[in-house]
């Protein structure tokens, strides 16, 4: 239960603060008031106690949180917000969970929940909130809600995020930020690099294939196809690939041997083609930057819209002047972007 004989937990009751700063404060209180539990005799293994601990102060972050959002641009004294309530759970000593809701008549619509808000690991994670089809359907499933829930939602997510909260798949909601959205890709390997020696003699052979791309796969044809890559070892000495053989058997004598190495670069990226296209039907200029795999659209708002490719990690990263601009803002922009993330996203397996 709180101490409400302790002077710093009244000050976080009584005191207005913003959303981030409430969850630092009382994320403090509550660990300092589980360290106190852990050195006590009496508290240090009551589970069902500590459960208690937990959704009191989980209670304590959901209230603050209320009255920060009544405070807050786009949330401020709207009919959303006389609508917008939260329920706390618990469900042991160390996971709770608020979870957002609006309210109809005789109805509660679940928005959203933050799972685990007083650890440092919390995230959103969407129930019901827009997303990139239901923005972007021609037929299907559309939004239900209105213009003016639109906004308001979005300003609640907002005021989340700058709390430090964030949704964890990318497919969740368009109500998240444009900047740092990432997202696997497929890269294209119709068109592997290859490099080939004759086998002249039985034993030894060495192939090698040059590259600065991080290999995804290779394998060893001879003419008829077959794969003799387990008949030897691969390495990657700094600049590509080499396989190496001491086994080369009679019946490969005068056939070839062909090294194919499949790479992941920004150069064979299919998401990036169909950018590219894309953009170019809308009338929007697509180039290359000074970084490696880093491609920018020059917007008409003036504003670039960047497209960077890791290949060593096979994804795809957006990025935004504005950082608070959620992927509903850009969309609504933009259509044309909208069609293409719809194609590149997780869910939509075209591209990755």
């Amino acid at each position: 239960m709180l101490n409400l004989n302790d002077k710093e937990t009244i000050e976080i009751i009584t005191t207005q603060m913003e959303a981030a700063q409430a969850r630092t404060r009382i994320t403090l209180k509550y660990e300092e008031r589980v360290n106190d539990f852990s050195n006590s005799d009496v508290w240090s293994a009551n589970v069902t106690a500590q459960t208690n601990l937990l959704h009191e102060f989980t209670e304590l972050l959901a209230n603050k949180l209320v009255q920060s959002f009544n405070a807050t641009e786009g949330l401020h004294e709207t009919e959303f917000m006389d609508r917008f309530w939260l329920k706390t759970s618990a469900d042991d000593a160390e996971h709770s969970t608020i979870t957002a809701f609006l309210a109809n008549k005789g109805d509660n619509h679940e928005l959203l929940s933050i799972v685990n808000p007083l650890s440092t690991d919390g995230y959103l994670q969407a129930t019901d909130l827009p997303t990139l089809l239901q923005i972007t359907a021609q037929d299907g499933p559309k939004v239900d809600y209105t213009e003016a829930e639109l906004k308001a939602l979005s300003a609640l997510t907002k005021a989340l995020y700058a709390t430090g909260y964030r949704f964890r798949g990318v497919d969740e909601t368009v109500l998240q930020p444009v900047a740092g959205l990432t997202f696997g890709t497929k890269f294209d390997n119709a068109a592997p690099l290859t490099n080939s020696a004759t086998i002249t003699e039985p034993g030894n052979v060495r192939l090698f294939v040059e590259t600065d791309d991080p290999v995804a796969s290779f394998h060893v044809y001879d003419d008829e196809g077959h794969d003799w890559m387990d008949l030897g070892a691969a390495s990657e000495p700094g600049n590509g690939l080499a396989w190496e053989s001491t086994t080369i058997p009679d019946e490969l004598v005068g056939s070839n041997l062909t090294l194919s190495v499949n790479v992941h670069s920004d150069q064979n990226v299919p998401a990036l083609d169909e950018l590219f296209v894309t953009a170019a039907n809308n009338a929007v200029l697509m180039r290359e930057t000074d970084r490696e795999g880093q491609y920018v659209l020059a917007l008409p708002d003036h504003n670039d819209l960047t497209v960077t490719v890791d290949a060593e990690q096979g994804n795809i990263s957006l990025g935004y002047p504005d950082a608070t601009v959620q992927v509903l803002e850009l969309v609504h922009n933009y259509p044309f972007l909208g069609t293409w993330l719809r194609g590149v996203l997780p869910k939509r397996p075209a591209f990755n």
